[in-house]
């Protein structure tokens, strides 16, 4: 008898998990999708098998391995995949799972030390990546805006870019930052001009394969999470993260963000995420399907599909743009080209959150951040 279920994902209720749960779908895989919430994109979207929820990875730990354990012993699926952070808390409970069971991520420390953007960015000064200076003083810096950011941190919360040494004060004082010691919970750094780029990378056992595209819309100022990108040539940088992962040995999809400036060729490494990216959809589009290659890395060990991304492909977060819009509207920030720019809805190769064959899903993901506004007045979760 098939099997029911042939994969579980987790973190289910955004456009990255739409993203890997269709492509293996259509690659004729089962796949369950998991999360908090009973109603998302993934559990609307007609690619889902199964769904499921399970209580908050991050606030409810053990009540969410005791889940994550009854329905793995349940549908008896080959791999687990974890879709964002919460592979950290899985990864640290590894060993209450089946060992048959394959769980293609790092180990904890490995995830925790990539996480941590101080860490990362002397493992990439190591390898020889070009980074932002590092302040560890008021006093060093040389020119306003900085970077002044929390070490753990994603989608551009808890980064901040003070225009002056008073606004940095202020800053460093309302947040208990303190960029004189080692373990700081902050980062001190020079704001480096130009464009996010990001690096997504598949390395496993001799593997390796990258893409790279840059962000043309970002949700928030200064960066962050990326509501329109395009694939580009840029193999310095694939080089530069290739150096990076290549030195601590990591294993599994990584991304890796860059500010980068085309005309003056100037790159500066930014962070690690490594887990799949926001930005997945535009390298999957281009024909490097990252949630396949991992997949048959990780259960046959090899992978000789084709995965070269096309260069030029263009992406767009509808959502995503929608939430850009109304918060560019409320700070009455924007101008016409921007707005021009988010409206516009011609001239890409796919969208992360909508397929004409799927309708059903963008309700979901819809719903789901409808009901986040409603319970915290925000409409980033």
């Amino acid at each position: 008898m098939q099997p029911n279920c042939d994969i579980i994902l987790t973190y289910c209720w955004n456009r990255v998990g739409y993203t890997i749960l269709r492509t293996l779908s259509e690659k004729g895989l089962k796949v369950w999708a998991a999360d908090t919430s009973k109603r998302n994109i993934c559990s609307m979207s007609k690619f889902c098998t199964g769904s499921f929820t399970y209580p908050d990875p991050f606030t409810e730990e053990e009540a969410f391995i005791r889940v994550l354990k009854e329905k793995v012993a349940e549908l008896k699926p080959r791999v687990l995949m974890p879709t964002h952070d919460e592979s950290v808390v899985i990864m640290r409970h590894r060993e209450e799972f089946p060992k048959e069971l394959i769980i293609p991520y790092e180990s904890e420390e490995m995830l925790l030390n990539l996480a941590n953007k101080a860490w990362a960015t002397r493992m990439a000064e190591e390898a020889g990546c070009p980074i932002p200076k590092v302040y560890r003083s008021v006093d060093e810096v040389e020119s306003y805006p900085v970077v002044f950011k929390t070490v753990i941190g994603n989608s551009a919360k808890g980064v901040y870019f003070p225009k002056s040494k008073e606004e940095l004060l202020a800053l460093m004082q309302e947040t208990h930052g303190n960029v004189f010691s080692n373990d700081s919970e902050m980062l001190l750094q020079e704001w480096i001009g130009g464009t996010d780029y990001s690096v997504d990378c598949v390395r496993w056992d001799g593997f390796w394969k990258s893409s790279v595209y840059h962000a043309l819309v970002t949700k928030t100022d200064g960066g962050g999470t990326t509501t329109q990108r395009e694939i580009v040539a840029a193999p310095e940088l694939e080089e530069y993260a290739k150096r990076l992962l290549d030195a601590v040995d990591f294993h599994g999809v990584c991304g890796l963000d860059f500010r980068y400036d085309p005309e003056t060729g100037k790159a500066a490494f930014i962070e690690v995420n490594a887990r799949f990216t926001g930005g997945l959809a535009t390298p999957v589009a281009a024909g490097f399907n990252i949630p396949w290659a991992m997949y048959k890395l990780a259960t046959e060990g090899r992978y000789d599909e084709p995965c070269d991304a096309r260069v030029g492909t263009k992406t767009k977060w509808i959502l995503g743009d929608v939430i850009t819009l109304v918060g560019r509207l409320v700070k009455l920030k924007f101008n016409g080209k921007e707005l021009r720019q988010v409206a516009c809805f011609s001239g890409f190769d796919a969208f992360d959150d909508f397929r004409k064959d799927d309708k059903r899903a963008i309700l979901g993901e819809m719903g789901y951040y409808l009901g986040k506004l409603v319970k915290s007045g925000k409409l980033n979760p």
